[in-house]
């Protein structure tokens, strides 16, 4: 009887240990958390502070690293996080190239077939910003000095054929204008390039320019947006200055594909409750200018199907999309 018994312990301490039989804890192992551009942009900025606030919940058994993997206007970072597929200790800040990269051939996939969509936490209004030593005082004195010299202003953004490259190209439209389009590797070089003089303008993230604004150092022209910012009424859309256009960017977590249903669930809990935290609302969300979101799961993914037609249009007319 004791053998039975013994043997029934056994069997059943087997049967505990096994994958099989366990369901799998999450996270087992430190998080790389890629960001697919260089330090000091809009996508550093977002995922630091993600980490941070997780960070200092202790919400996480393991350590989140943040890993800035730049390049080829983000599909470095990108095509790194789809050769991971199935690996759930991986992830990204997502911009539109998650779906527009697929587009220009220049990512294998996109959110739908080769990533898992996390979350989108907000959407970011872009605008164009001067230094306040620019003589451009307002958006409609940029459009007449760039009318009256054609090709002659530099416009700077991140990356080419991007959310940036997209909004000068839709400006230069809806202003009758032509400008130069400088890109950079990210906003946080942009912003270095505009304040040191070496382009006329920027494409801006609000939280891009938001220092130097705030130290009077440069100031926004217009917003792309269909209305004013709530914290920011001073500054007028393109639209309302006869520049009917607008252009907005999300932004997001991702994960490859595959990955695990604990991996998902943790992450679509954990930023949740990131996003209801008073810093999130107040430090990144108001100070930028955002529209926050909690998008997941198919409600995620639909309004990503929605910019597919918006973005293949806008990139077959700057000759992104091979024929």
């Amino acid at each position: 009887m004791w053998k039975s018994v013994a043997a029934a312990g056994a069997a059943a301490a087997l049967l505990c240990a096994s994958p099989a039989f366990a369901q799998a804890r999450y996270p087992q192992r430190p998080v790389e958390v890629v960001v697919p551009y260089a330090p000091g942009g809009g996508t550093d900025n977002l995922m630091r502070m993600i980490t941070g606030i997780i960070d200092e919940n202790k919400w996480s058994p393991v350590p989140l690293v943040v890993n800035n993997r730049a390049g080829g206007s983000g599909a470095v970072g990108y095509n790194y996080l789809i050769n991971k597929k199935g690996d759930s200790h991986v992830v990204a800040g997502a911009t539109p190239l998650v779906v527009s990269g697929k587009i220009e051939g220049r990512l294998p996939g996109d959110h739908r077939d080769a990533m898992t969509t996390l979350m989108i936490v907000a959407i970011d209004e872009l605008m164009i910003s001067v230094r306040s030593e620019s003589p451009y005082k307002t958006i409609d004195d940029f459009v007449n000095a760039a009318r009256a010299k054609p090709g002659g202003l530099t416009v700077g953004g991140t990356a080419t054929f991007t959310e940036d490259h997209i909004f000068t190209h839709l400006f230069e439209q809806a202003a009758k204008v032509k400008v130069k389009y400088v890109p950079f590797n990210s906003g946080g070089e942009v912003t270095a390039a505009l304040m040191g003089g070496h382009v006329d303008a920027g494409v801006m993230n609000p939280n891009e320019i938001i220092a130097q604004i705030e130290a009077k150092k440069a100031r926004n022209l217009a917003v792309a947006s269909k209305k004013r910012l709530a914290d920011a009424p001073d500054v007028p859309t393109f639209a309302e200055r006869g520049y009917d256009f607008y252009w907005e960017q999300m932004r997001g977590v991702v994960g490859p594909a595959n990955m695990s249903p604990e991996a998902v669930k943790w992450w679509v809990e954990t930023l949740r409750k990131v996003t209801d935290t008073k810093k999130w609302k107040e430090d990144y969300i108001k100070r930028n200018l955002l529209t926050p979101t909690q998008w997941t799961g198919e409600e995620a993914n639909k309004y990503l199907d929605g910019l597919r037609e918006k973005y293949a249009r806008a990139l077959n007319e700057l000759g992104a999309i091979k024929k």
